[in-house]
């Protein structure tokens, strides 16, 4: 796991060859999201082929997303 800006990012595999990256907030709050509006206790990304594109969207969503 590693931490970025307030955000903690946990990379895994989801199935073979599928990796996700997961983002909690590192004060153990919800994070909001925008569009929709709403809270949520983590986000996930979208599958990708390695653990490092994974980690590369989740912090993508955390600079641009509109993740809160």
């Amino acid at each position: 796991m590693i931490t970025y800006k307030q955000y903690h990012i946990q990379r895994f595999e989801d199935g073979h060859s599928r990796w996700v990256a997961r983002i909690t907030r590192a004060d153990g709050q919800n994070i909001r999201t925008i569009l929709p509006a709403s809270e949520h206790p983590y986000l996930d990304t979208k599958p990708t082929a390695s653990a490092e594109e994974a980690e590369a969207l989740a912090k993508e969503g955390i600079d641009f997303g509109g993740v809160d």
